[in-house]
């Protein structure tokens, strides 16, 4: 009887350590997300900047370093691994030249994480701009600039109200620009789709995803929040046709164009000081995201990958 059980306590040990090498060998293997492993294999082929912030402040797919850094910047627990932290401050690039040519981003999407707060009623608080693609010729405002506006809303409110702008060039060679806000737009509905549209996205204080793309053929310029289209202003109609940038461009994190980071012609205005943010998983690409990718972009940042 002893010898039966001994062969009994035997074979358990020995399922029990095969079922537990089975399982750990199907679990090396995680379930897509939305169709994709990572968010590295979204539009992987029209991706053309992307900044991961792990440890590094170079941009990954050309290893460009920054030239210069403007107040306090560092590191900080991200979405996905590390993130940039910035404490009124700001970070410039050289030119990239994948984002530095008139026609790099004629149509384009362009995706971060961000946690930040309001800061109405703070002392030296205002307008955000988190990032941008901005023109050394430039006053202060960019080519594409991802912004907040954070001096409308109070540190505790969870209210974000996200702001995206394009600056182009005309075919007269005039300069017009065009903007979209986070807000609900209660004006009578338009045939372009303007008005009963948007939302109020409450994602303050913690971390949410900024996206913004721009269509050149259809004039929408579209702007989400964790996935989800909150642009109460699609298509203000304001410029027309593919994106025409302005060149030289270099890629700034945490200010508005300003001498302080090497442009020259330009002043930061006082409504919009250098950033106090964290940032993550920055990317640019050269086309239109589908509402789809972009909602993976967020569903797999939800999972750090």
């Amino acid at each position: 009887m002893k010898k039966t059980m001994n062969y009994l306590a035997g074979g358990a040990i020995a399922l029990a350590l095969f079922t537990f090498a089975g399982c750990s060998k199907s679990d090396d293997a995680l379930p897509a997300i939305d169709g994709y492993n990572n968010s590295n294999e979204v539009a992987s082929t029209n991706l053309v900047a992307h900044w991961t912030f792990d440890d590094t402040n170079n941009e990954r797919l050309s290893s460009t370093a920054p030239t210069k850094t403007v107040g306090t910047t560092g590191f900080t627990t991200g979405k996905i691994g590390k993130a940039l932290q910035l404490t009124k401050g700001g970070i410039v690039y050289p030119a990239i030249t994948k984002i530095n040519t008139v026609d790099a981003l004629n149509n384009f999407t362009v995706s971060l994480w961000v946690n930040i707060r309001g800061q109405k009623g703070v002392a030296g608080g205002g307008f955000t701009s988190l990032f941008g693609i901005i023109p050394t010729s430039t006053d202060f405002w960019g080519n594409i600039q991802a912004c907040v506006e954070t001096g409308r809303h109070l540190p505790a409110s969870d209210t974000l109200e996200f702001k995206n702008y394009l600056n182009t060039t005309m075919g007269d060679g005039s300069q017009r620009g065009e903007d979209n806000v986070a807000l609900f737009n209660n004006d009578a509905a338009t045939p372009d789709g303007n008005g009963q549209t948007g939302a109020y996205f409450k994602g303050g204080k913690d971390w949410a995803l900024y996206t913004m793309t721009w269509e050149g053929s259809t004039g929408l310029f579209k702007l989400y929040a964790n996935g989800v289209s909150v642009g109460g202003y699609t298509k203000r109609g304001t410029t027309a046709g593919v994106l025409k940038m302005r060149v030289p461009a270099l890629a700034v994190f945490g200010s508005m164009a300003s001498s302080d980071l090497g442009f020259a012609g330009a002043t930061r205005p006082d409504w919009a000081p250098l950033a106090t943010a964290s940032i993550d998983d920055v990317r640019v690409y050269n086309t239109v995201l589908a509402q789809k990718d972009v909602t993976a972009l967020y569903n797999l940042g939800v999972a750090g990958r």
